[in-house]
């Protein structure tokens, strides 16, 4: 049976996804000491927040297979993160990395199949879902055993740049880009008329 959202619950979901993703890029961002367990935190964090937004989504959207699938990896990544043997700067590097490569090719496609039915959030999906494609892949070539140490003469002291640090600002900076672009969608002119809930 077809139903519909308008335009203002779909703004306001938006926001709300734009407003969990600003959280992490915040926290990351603000946050100078990042160790293995502040990686990990941080990701769960985010991954448990996910859930609950596309739990809520599906609530008011209706159920859909790519919001079931989001939502179960987003699950299935803040587990990983916990259960995984290894140190916590290998844990959060794997999660990471399941959790982007598995959400990211599941948006896309699943933006990619809405577009052909002119779902009304086929461009975000795909556009989401290749950024964190992107972050997979980033992913994949930084190495938690990373490790650089530099001096630095204004601060008188040395520093680390270790894997873990680049992998959280990887996340930090995908976090932000995704928050902005969210920001800006929601925030741009709505149509006048409802918008059907995708089936996809």
């Amino acid at each position: 049976m077809p139903q519909t959202v308008t335009p203002r619950a779909t703004r306001i979901l938006m926001i709300v996804r734009a407003l969990i993703a600003a959280v992490a890029a915040i926290v990351v961002t603000f946050v100078q000491n990042r160790p293995g367990e502040f990686a990990v935190a941080a990701l769960e964090g985010f991954l448990i927040a996910s859930l609950a937004y596309f739990v809520a989504e599906t609530l008011v959207r209706g159920l859909n297979p790519t919001r079931v699938l989001l939502g179960l990896v987003a699950l299935a990544g803040a587990v990983l993160a916990l259960v995984l043997p290894g140190s916590p700067d290998a844990r959060f590097h794997l999660a990471l990395l399941v959790w982007a490569a598995a959400a990211g090719i599941i948006e896309l496609v699943g933006g990619l199949l809405g577009r052909r039915r002119g779902a009304a959030d086929a461009r975000d999906q795909i556009t989401i879902g290749a950024l964190t494609c992107v972050l997979a892949l980033a992913s994949l070539i930084v190495s938690p055993e990373y490790a650089l140490d530099y001096f630095v003469e204004e601060a008188g002291q040395s520093f680390t740049l270790t894997g873990t640090i680049v992998g959280v600002g990887l996340f930090g900076g995908w976090a932000a880009i995704v928050a902005v672009y969210l920001g800006i969608g929601a925030f741009s002119p709505a149509p006048t008329n409802t918008v059907a809930k995708d089936a996809a």
